[in-house]
C-alpha cells in the first residue's frame, strides 16, 4: 500500500464539476434571497457584473469583496464572490462563502447543495454532505445536468460514512529483518511463502571508479528467504542475469517457483518504457536471461506494468494504457495457450475497469480473488484498494473496497496476500518516521480475505530409469470426488499446483501413468488447517512381479489392526487401480520392527494385512486377486537400531504376484 502525499482532488473534481460553467462573458444567473441588504454593499453589484461581462475578473473581484465587507450577508455578493473562488481554484475560500450563504439564504439556488455536498464528501463530511446531496437531487427546480455527479458523489459519501463506522482492526508491523535503514518496496511473496522478492534503494560506491568515486543510490533487484522461526533473512541482490543491464521491479513467481515476472523500464537498446519480462529456472538450477513475454503484449508506444501469474501458471494480470481501454490505466489478462505462450491481452470486464485508472493487479493463489487499486470506485482518497472475486472466466462480482484505515484519506496500493489469506503486505513511508520506504504485514480482515487454498508440491522420483513425459499426478477430492491433474516437469519430476481446499475434505494424491505402480499421498482436513503447504513425495516404478511396494498412510494405532479412515480411504483407490488393470494379482503384506515380543509381532502383521485384505474385498475386488501374509519383524529393510530405520519396517505392502 504505497502512500504518497496527493493534493486534494477536489481541484480535478471541479474541472468536471464546473466545466458547463467555465469562466465566460457572462455574469452567471443570480439566484433568489429575500433580504434587507446595506445600500453601500448593493451598489458594487452592478459594478462586479459589468466587469465580469468585460472580463475584467481583479476588478470583479475587488467589488464583490468590497460588497461582502460592508454587508456579510449579502446573498448575491457571497455566491458571485464563491463561483470565482471556486473557477480561480480556491476551493477553500468558495466553501467558506458558500456556507455563509446558506445560512441567510438556505433557497438562493438548488446547485449550491450540490457544491458544497461534493466539498463535504472529499473533507470526510459525510454528515453535512449526504443531507445536501439528497436535497439537490430532490429539488424540481435543479440543474438536471449535474445530476449524475451528484448521485455519485452521494454514492460515495454514503460508502464513506459505512467504511468510517465500521472501520476494521488494522495493526500494520515491519516485517522483521527485511526492513532495513535502506528502502524496500514493489515486492511479492512465493506462493509457497519461503521466498520474499523486493526492490531495496540504498546509498553505493562503484569501486570500479577510482579511489574518489562517490556513493549514489543504487536500486537493486533482492530476494529473502524465510528463516525457520518464521522470520525473513535481511535479504540480497539476485545474481546474474539481474542487477546488470535491466532496471527490473515489481515480481511475481509460479506456484513451482520456476517462473519469474517482473516489469523492465530499461532493457539493452536504453528503450525508456516498461514492459512485461520473464525468466525460467533451467536443468541446473540458474535463472535464464530475461526476456520479454512477447510483442503482441508489449508494445512499443504502450505501458505495461504491474504483472501478477496465477499461481498454477495459467494466467497473467497486468496493467497498461494501450489504446482500446476503457480509462486511462486498465487491468489486463493473457491466458496461458498449449504451447506455453500467452494470448493476445483481454481487458477486464466493466466490473473492474472504470472511465479512470486501475492499477497494481495482485490475483491471489485461488487465481480467482483480485486486489487492485483503482480512483474511479468510490473510495476514500485518490487510489483505494479493492477487491473482487471471479463469478466465471470471464465475468467478475462487484468489487468491494477492502474497508478503513487500511485504505485512507491518501493514495494506498501495492497489497499482496499470503497463501492461507491471513496475513497482507504493502510499502509504506508514513507509518514510522524517518526509516523510508519499508515492508509492512498486517492480519487481513475476514472480509477482504480470499477463498481457501493449499499448495501441493512434491516430486516423482524415478529410481528406475522410467520416463516421466506421460507421467502426471492426479488429486482427489474425497468429499467431492473432483480429480485434478497435474504436471510433472520431464527433467526434475518435479510438480507443484494450488488446489481449493474444501471445508472437511481429505485427498489421495497418486501417481497416473499407464504401466506404473500404485503410489499414493494421502493429506487429510485436519493437516491443511494447521499448514497449507503440503509435500507429497511419490515414487513412479514400473509394474514388476515380486516387487515390493508400500502402502503409504496405512497406519494402525499401536497393538491394533483398526482401520482408520485414511487407510480406508486408501485401501479404496488401491482396489481402483486394481480394477484398472485387469489380470493383476497381489499379496497384501504386513511388517513390523523388532521392538516387543516376535511372536506377538508375528500376529499383529498378519492380523493388519488381513484387515486390509477383507476391506478390499468388501469395496468389489476378486478374492482370486488377492492374497495376504504377515512376517512380523523377519523382513526389514532398514536397520532397527534407530527410530529411522524401525519407522520403515513398520510397514504395509503390495507384491505384485501375477501380470
Amino acid at each position: 500500500m504505497l502512500k504518497q502525499k496527493l493534493s486534494s482532488k477536489l481541484a480535478a473534481l471541479s474541472l468536471v464539476l464546473f466545466s458547463v460553467n467555465t469562466i465566460h462573458a457572462q455574469a452567471p444567473e443570480l439566484g433568489s434571497c429575500e433580504q434587507r441588504v446595506e445600500e453601500i454593499a448593493e451598489k458594487q453589484l452592478p459594478k462586479a457584473i459589468r466587469a465580469w461581462n468585460a472580463k475584467n475578473y481583479r476588478e470583479v473581484e475587488r467589488y464583490l469583496e468590497k460588497a461582502v465587507r460592508m454587508d456579510s450577508e449579502y446573498g448575491h455578493a457571497l455566491y458571485l464572490l464563491g463561483e470565482l473562488n471556486m473557477r480561480k481554484g480556491d476551493l477553500r475560500k468558495a466553501q467558506f462563502l458558500w456556507e455563509k450563504l446558506l445560512e441567510v439564504c438556505p433557497t438562493y439556488k438548488p446547485e449550491i447543495s450540490f457544491y458544497l455536498g461534493v466539498m463535504y464528501v472529499e473533507g470526510n463530511k459525510m454528515d453535512k454532505a449526504i443531507p445536501l446531496l439528497e436535497a439537490f437531487l430532490a429539488n424540481q427546480e435543479r440543474d438536471f445536468g449535474f445530476d449524475r455527479e451528484a448521485k455519485e458523489a452521494l454514492k460515495e459519501a454514503r460508502l464513506k460514512k459505512s467504511l468510517f463506522a465500521n472501520a476494521i482492526p488494522f495493526d500494520p508491523k515491519p516485517v522483521s529483518r527485511l526492513s532495513t535503514p535502506a528502502d524496500e518496496y514493489l515486492a511479492s511473496i512465493s506462493p509457497n511463502q519461503q521466498i520474499m522478492f523486493f526492490t531495496r534503494r540504498s546509498r553505493k560506491i562503484n569501486r570500479k571508479d577510482g579511489p574518489a568515486a562517490k556513493a549514489r543510490m543504487v536500486e537493486e533487484f533482492c530476494r529473502s528467504d524465510r528463516r525457520e522461526d518464521g522470520d525473513f533473512e535481511p535479504g540480497a541482490p539476485l545474481p546474474s542475469p539481474f542487477n546488470s543491464s535491466y532496471n527490473e521491479g515489481g515480481p511475481s513467481i509460479t506456484g513451482d517457483n520456476t517462473e519469474l515476472y517482473f516489469t523492465v523500464c530499461e532493457d539493452l537498446d536504453g528503450y525508456k518504457n516498461c514492459d512485461i519480462y520473464f525468466t525460467e529456472i533451467d536443468d541446473l538450477g540458474y535463472w535464464s536471461t530475461p526476456r520479454s513475454v512477447g510483442d503482441h503484449i508489449n508494445r512499443r508506444d504502450t505501458w505495461e506494468s504491474q504483472a501478477s501469474v496465477t499461481a498454477n501458471g495459467d494466467y497473467l494480470y497486468f496493467s497498461s494504457d494501450r489504446p482500446g481501454g476503457v480509462g486511462g490505466l486498465d487491468i489486463y489478462r493473457c491466458k496461458r495457450l498449449e504451447d506455453g505462450t500467452w494470448s493476445a491481452p483481454e481487458i477486464l470486464s466493466a466490473e473492474i475497469n472504470t472511465r479512470r485508472d486501475e492499477k497494481s493487479p495482485f490475483i491471489h493463489s485461488d487465481s480467482r480473488t483480485l486486489y487492485f487499486t483503482s480512483n474511479g470506485h468510490p473510495g476514500l482518497g485518490s487510489f483505494d484498494i479493492f477487491f473482487a472475486k471471479a463469478s466465471n472466466d470471464s465475468t467478475w462480482e462487484k468489487p468491494l473496497n477492502i474497508g478503513y484505515p487500511i485504505n485512507s484519506e491518501e493514495d494506498d496500493l501495492g497489497l499482496f496476500v499470503s497463501l492461507d489469506g491471513k496475513t497482507g503486505y504493502f510499502a509504506s513511508n508514513t507509518l514510522r518516521a524517518n526509516t523510508g520506504w519499508d515492508l509492512y504485514q498486517f492480519e487481513m480482515p475476514e472480509s477482504a480475505r480470499p477463498d481457501e487454498v493449499f499448495l501441493l508440491s512434491g516430486t516423482l522420483e524415478s529410481n528406475d530409469g522410467e520416463d516421466l513425459s506421460a507421467a502426471a499426478i492426479e488429486i482427489k477430492n474425497l468429499k467431492t470426488k473432483e480429480v485434478t491433474k497435474i504436471k510433472v516437469d520431464q527433467q526434475t519430476g518435479n510438480f507443484a499446483r494450488v488446489i481449493r481446499k474444501e471445508e472437511g475434505s481429505d485427498y489421495i494424491v497418486k501417481v497416473d501413468k499407464k504401466g506404473a505402480a500404485f503410489s499414493s499421498s494421502y493429506i487429510s482436513s485436519q493437516s491443511l488447517d494447521l499448514k497449507p503447504v503440503v509435500a507429497a513425495d511419490l515414487e513412479l516404478a514400473p509394474m514388476e512381479v515380486g516387487r515390493e511396494y508400500k502402502l503409504n498412510d496405512i497406519n494402525f494405532a499401536s497393538n491394533s489392526s483398526e482401520l482408520d479412515l485414511a487407510s480406508r480411504n486408501i485401501i479404496e483407490e488401491f482396489v481402483l487401480f486394481m480394477k484398472d488393470n485387469p489380470g493383476l494379482k497381489a499379496d497384501i503384506q504386513g511388517h513390523t520392527d523388532n521392538v516387543g515380543n516376535s511372536a506377538s509381532n508375528l500376529q499383529l502383521s498378519k492380523a493388519r494385512a488381513k484387515a486390509v485384505y477383507d476391506y478390499a474385498l468388501a469395496q468389489g475386488i476378486s478374492a482370486s486377486s488377492l492374497s495376504w501374509h504377515g512376517y512380523g519383524e523377519t523382513k526389514p529393510i532398514a536397520s532397527n537400531d534407530e527410530e529411522e530405520g524401525r519407522a520403515k519396517n513398520r510397514r504395509t505392502v503390495f507384491v505384485l504376484t501375477s501380470r
